[in-house]
């Protein structure tokens, strides 16, 4: 039996026949063959992957499939610009995406389809690659575990796409049976991304030890420039759901929830610091972290089921803080619409902050805490914050008394009035009630056009992170 040919080959000979025949001055219906003669040069080919059923000596077609995805690019193979790869379900190893193009090539499952991966990483050189809608999770695919990345975008990987994906260590079934130690051993970062004009959007990330690093590769700030971090949500974690150590991240739209207190063995006088949002320098050596967009995220220490056998406290203290920018400078951020709920008083740390809008943010405790704050105060070496903006804000209190040149207008200090102001203050929904002293209250100067829900505001302007 013949070898089927591979889309692009039998357009590649349809093309081939079209040729022929208009140099004998026949006219052809090139649509006939599936494509203009321009378009079928540079048409895409569509693959199958199947661990079930494939095997990695077939050509990738949908009823001769290659076998698993790790196999598909440890063999060497290469991709045009259009391509498509789909994944059946199965177990597709721990892949390693190689290779560039002038144009997306797309890795997604197959329809129905939930195909599964221990990790998965964009190696340096993998440049416009999605993936779409696939199962990351070292225990859901072959019974083991890992700490350490589940999906990695290495230091060269650039304008790549990780989107509809679900990542975790383990599933829920699993991660309800752990205790502190097994957190420690069994789970990792879910996305660490280090290379320059990546995405992550609309994942569903689960039962890790952080959500999505954006890191950095030296002291004058390369690494995960330009990255988007987009639409994901964190749910089950025990470090940092979002990090950002980079100049020009832009982190909106995001969710977290259900913070754990794990202690890994030894650091019991000093457990890991927590926060839903983290950046930090290091030292003085490092270069400033600047252009940095926090949109429309909604952090809450906890809500809805929770894991029994781990606590959300350590000795009643060391739960999560919320939006922590620790030791700047830090210039020209703008942080708009973000909802922070959490059970200690540093909701909002902003340390050496200087010429950003800090504005429409709603930030009050979670229910049982009572204290909660937007601070806005020095950098570690004493220099002020300088050149703030600090508007519309919706807030349990302010400490913002500490910067220089700071421009404050309409916020509000809730105080503990929270039924005044919310919808239902002890369920975590801060939108704002009828009534809600907060409405129109606002002012449009240097105010987002469209609140944390993405729907439009309407002069007048209201306070706080949500329209009514």
């Amino acid at each position: 039996m013949a070898t089927p040919l591979s889309p692009r080959s039998t357009n590649r000979r349809a093309l081939v026949v079209i040729c022929a025949l208009s140099a004998l001055g026949l006219q052809v219906n090139q649509t006939a063959f599936g494509a203009g003669a321009s378009s079928a040069a540079a048409a895409a080919a569509v693959y199958y992957v199947d661990p079930a059923a494939g095997s990695a000596n077939n050509p990738g077609t949908a009823d001769r499939p290659w076998r698993t995805l790790q196999e598909v690019f440890a063999s060497g193979r290469t991709f045009g610009a259009g391509d498509i790869i789909y994944l059946r379900n199965g177990n597709h190893g721990s892949p390693v995406i190689t290779g560039g193009a002038t144009g997306v090539r797309t890795i997604k499952a197959a329809p129905g389809a939930t195909p599964r991966m221990k990790t998965l990483r964009f190696a340096s050189g993998a440049n416009r690659w999605t993936v779409d809608g696939v199962l990351v999770s070292p225990q859901e695919a072959d019974g083991t575990y890992t700490t350490g990345n589940l999906v990695q975008f290495d230091a060269g990987a650039t304008q790549d796409v990780l989107q509809n994906s679900q990542i975790r260590a383990a599933s829920d079934s699993a991660a309800d049976t752990w205790y502190n130690n097994d957190w420690v051993n069994r789970s990792g970062t879910a996305v660490q991304v280090v290379g320059s004009d990546n995405q992550v959007v609309n994942n569903q990330i689960r039962n890790v030890r952080n959500g999505v690093m954006a890191e950095r590769t030296s002291q004058a700030g390369a690494g995960a420039t330009g990255v988007v971090i987009r639409g994901n949500s964190v749910n089950h974690f025990w470090e940092d759901a979002f990090r950002c150590k980079v100049s020009g991240c832009l982190v909106e739209y995001n969710s977290a929830v259900n913070s754990y207190a794990v202690v890994p063995p030894g650091t019991e006088n000093d457990p890991p610091h927590r926060d839903m949002f983290q950046s930090y320098r290091g030292d003085g050596s490092f270069t400033p972290v600047s252009n940095v967009i926090l949109r429309g995220n909604v952090f809450i220490s906890r809500t809805g089921t929770r894991y029994a056998k781990i606590p959300f406290q350590y000795n009643g203290k060391y739960t999560i803080q919320g939006i922590g920018a620790f030791d700047g400078p830090y210039n020209n951020w703008t942080i708009e619409n973000n909802v922070v709920q959490v059970e200690v008083g540093l909701a909002m740390g902003l340390y050496g902050m200087n010429n950003s809008r800090i504005v429409n943010n709603t930030v009050v405790p979670r229910s049982p805490a009572t204290d909660s704050e937007i601070r806005l105060t020095n950098q570690k070496d004493g220099t002020p914050s300088n050149g703030n903006i600090v508007r519309n804000n919706l807030a349990r209190t302010f400490n913002t008394g500490a910067g220089t040149n700071t421009q404050h207008s309409n916020n509000i200090t809730v105080g503990t009035a929270y039924s005044t102001y919310f919808v239902n203050y002890p369920a975590g929904d801060l939108h704002l009630k009828p009534g809600s002293p907060a409405i129109g209250a606002g002012t449009n100067r240097d105010a987002p056009t469209l609140d944390a829900d993405k729907k439009p505001r309407s002069t007048t302007f209201d306070v706080g992170a949500y329209e009514y």
